[in-house]
């Protein structure tokens, strides 16, 4: 099953296209607050470089969040337009799921940075081939997730921490979990090629979601700035 991902959650947008081989393709740019006009040229020149049309495309995944308001819209949107154009299976994937499938490691702690003095994360393991979360996701400041992997016990020892909220807040995480360990800083953006693989997994399961249902998920209320007359 040929699957096309869709990653917008940050300031580096991808798409990518994977079957059960793994990867056959992906572009990215870094391209804050243009993923409008990148994504649906994106995706065509995908299938160029691979020399296909749009029929090899046979279900669709999303990353729905947590991430940037424009960023997730946009990319939900495109991706959605997609799926109900083709009539194809579509489902969302987790952004901070996506980010710990990236991370080859028994037990991975996602940090993301939600503005405000706050993260967004959650606690992934791997079992059989798949992750369970021993940490919900959840939006706090890092401290209180910091503890929170903590209070997992054993299963947090030796944990690898993935994420842009590291950039400012890895030493609270080093001086609650001092057996914790930082991924490679090229694995903390979220890639359309992990959304992918995800997602593909849950469409073969039979996952696949309506396509109304397939909805942003920030973290919290986006934040507005009023501005007034003058």
């Amino acid at each position: 099953m040929r699957v096309l991902g869709v990653e917008t959650a940050t300031d580096t947008a991808s798409v990518a296209l994977v079957d059960g081989s793994g990867l056959l393709a992906e572009r990215t740019v870094r391209a804050p607050g243009r993923s409008l006009e990148w994504l649906a040229p994106a995706i065509w020149g995908l299938l160029q470089d691979m020399a296909w049309g749009p029929e090899v495309v046979e279900g669709v995944a999303v990353s729905v969040g947590p991430g940037s308001f424009t960023g997730l819209r946009v990319g939900i949107a495109t991706a959605v337009g997609w799926a109900r154009a083709r009539d194809l299976p579509a489902c969302g994937v987790p952004t901070l799921e996506a980010l710990a499938a990236a991370v080859e490691a028994p037990t991975v702690g996602v940090v993301v940075d939600a503005r405000r003095g706050e993260v967004a994360a959650a606690l992934f393991q791997r079992r059989d081939g798949g992750l369970v979360r021993l940490v919900e996701e959840l939006v706090a400041p890092p401290e209180e997730v910091a503890n929170a992997f903590r209070a997992a016990g054993d299963a947090a020892r030796g944990c690898v921490l993935v994420g842009d909220g590291l950039a400012r807040w890895a030493g609270v995480f080093a001086r609650s979990l001092p057996d914790s360990r930082l991924a490679e800083a090229v694995s903390w953006t979220p890639r359309a090629a992990s959304v992918a693989w995800l997602g593909r997994q849950r469409l073969l399961e039979g996952r696949a979601q309506p396509l109304v249902h397939i909805q942003p998920w920030y973290g919290r209320t986006p934040a507005f700035r009023q501005v007034g007359p003058g």
